[in-house]
């Protein structure tokens, strides 16, 4: 990478921060592309120049931020802790990111727009479902995953868990409330509605 490709994509680096700085306390619709651009030091023709319009840098900022959560529960999951830590820690994450982010951007993360969705999908397919699976391996090994599990059966599942909550928008306006079922959801995920007490009776 020379010196002006070097400068372009640090200049996108610093557009992608502040849109997402703004996104997170004022959700996508309420941001406009000059507040945008004051704060990241730029005009506002850079940023079209750039990112082409205001969508596709939303889809750009939501792209970036997925990878790089992904990132972050890659070495969260490849950690030394035990099985239940890792997860208490993920579930932990997921509800403060809940509270980070206004409800409507979360909303637009996981959104019908097309591209997005097609992007998640491809990441799944490319590497959630098997780091998922190598988690749950680990949990079989340690005495908290049932054996008797096939992976196809924990990946169908996990699909009709996740396609559920992502479809499920209106729980995603209020982030306090989100936050909640974050842990909850991942209790019934994991237990069933019966729970760990009544499960070991």
């Amino acid at each position: 990478m020379n010196g002006f490709e070097r400068r372009k994509e640090q200049k996108k680096e610093s557009i992608r921060r502040a849109a997402l700085e703004l996104f997170k306390l004022y959700g996508t619709k309420k941001v406009s592309i000059s507040e945008i651009a004051a704060r990241a030091g730029v005009s506002q023709v850079t940023i079209y120049n750039h990112f082409g319009s205001k969508e596709e840098l939303v889809r750009d900022t939501v792209k970036t931020l997925l990878l790089g959560l992904i990132e972050r529960y890659r070495v969260m999951i490849e950690g030394e802790q035990p099985f239940l830590e890792k997860l208490e820690q993920i579930v932990l994450d997921k509800s403060e990111l809940a509270r980070q982010y206004s409800g409507e951007f979360l909303q637009t993360a996981i959104s019908n727009d097309p591209e997005i969705e097609q992007f998640i999908e491809s990441i799944y397919q490319n590497e959630i479902n098997q780091r998922m699976l190598d988690f749950f391996e680990e949990g079989k090994k340690q005495g908290y995953v049932n054996r008797e599990l096939s992976q196809e059966a924990i990946l169908v599942y996990t699909d009709i868990f996740r396609r559920g909550v992502m479809a499920s928008y209106d729980i995603l306006a209020d982030s306090e409330h989100y936050e909640r079922l974050v842990k909850e959801l991942m209790s019934i995920y994991l237990y069933g509605v019966m729970g760990r007490a009544e499960r070991a009776r």
